[in-house]
């Protein structure tokens, strides 16, 4: 690799590296998932207050090994351990940013033996039969749909030197990929993406991803996208 330049990875969670998005699942299941979303997409409430809806309309009796074993019963990407394997191999960081929650991140990690990948989301606190979303990586500045914003993290995580490798598939994933040096992107983002002309990699599983990035690094084939780069310079003023 260039010495002058490092590539770091981030990836979302839910439908990226799970086939299904294991929190829409959840909350249609356990919460009044469809009455909500249908309210966070035509802008009657923001992301925070939907969060805060669906949890608070959470199925009393829900608790966290209940959570665990649900998150457990869904499929995962064939081919993303062996992505982490490669990254690794590579000395290449890789990190997931998600606006999910950790009750069910964590396990499904944890059941794949990745524990040295760093998670970035939200939580859920459970306090006597209230289910509480907790927002750590939130930002007033940012306006994406995204409770946990996955710009402002991506951008905390990186030298300055870095090469941003972001991957991912909804609307939350549209902020962080407008930041980012080296997207691969399907269904929602990356309609968003040929929609606004933003250059990216299409990608059905992971066996893609791996493929396209081995071949960038082996050819010294990255640098520092520009228009990228100028949207990560007004983010670092505003905030």
């Amino acid at each position: 690799m260039k010495k002058d330049l490092q590539l770091y990875v981030f990836t979302d969670f839910d439908g990226t590296i799970t086939i299904k998005d294991i929190g829409d699942e959840l909350f249609r299941k356990y919460s009044k998932f469809d009455f909500y979303i249908q309210k966070l997409l035509s802008g009657e409430i923001t992301i925070h207050q939907y969060w805060i809806e669906v949890c608070k309309n959470l199925d009393k009796n829900l608790n966290l090994e209940t959570i665990r074993q649900f998150a457990l019963s869904f499929e995962v990407d064939p081919y993303f351990k062996q992505f982490a394997c490669f990254c690794e191999q590579n000395q290449v960081q890789l990190s997931i940013v998600s606006d999910g929650f950790d009750t069910y991140i964590n396990p499904i990690i944890q059941s794949l033996q990745l524990n040295k990948i760093e998670i970035f989301c939200n939580t859920l606190i459970f306090e006597k039969k209230n289910i509480i979303p907790i927002f750590p990586y939130a930002s007033e500045s940012c306006k994406c749909l995204c409770a946990s914003c996955k710009r402002n993290t991506i951008l905390s995580n990186i030298p300055e030197n870095a090469i941003i490798v972001f991957i991912g598939d909804g609307f939350s994933d549209y902020c962080a990929a407008e930041h980012s040096d080296i997207i691969f992107a399907k269904d929602k983002l990356a309609a968003y993406c040929n929609e606004n002309k933003i250059p990216h990699y299409p990608f059905s599983t992971f066996l893609d991803v791996r493929r396209i990035l081995e071949d960038i690094i082996k050819k010294k084939k990255y640098k520092i996208r520009n228009q990228a780069r100028l949207l990560r310079k007004k983010a670092y003023e505003t905030e």
